[in-house]
C-alpha cells in the first residue's frame, strides 16, 4: 500500500488555512467584544451589590 502524497499534504494544507482563519477570526470577535464592553460599561452600585450577596 503506498501512500498518495498530494492527497496527504492537501488535507495537512486545508487543516493549516482553517486553522489560520479560525484565529484571525478570534481576534477580530474578541476585539469587537471588547468594544462592546466598553460602549456599555455600567458600574454596579454598592446597593445592587448588596443586594445579590443576599440571594
Amino acid at each position: 500500500m503506498e501512500i498518495n502524497w498530494y492527497i496527504v499534504g492537501s488535507v495537512i494544507l486545508i487543516a493549516l488555512v482553517l486553522v489560520a482563519f479560525l484565529i484571525k477570526r478570534n481576534l477580530k470577535d474578541e476585539k469587537n467584544y471588547e468594544k462592546y464592553l466598553k460602549k456599555n460599561d455600567k458600574s454596579i452600585s454598592m446597593k445592587d451589590e448588596i443586594d445579590s450577596e443576599e440571594l
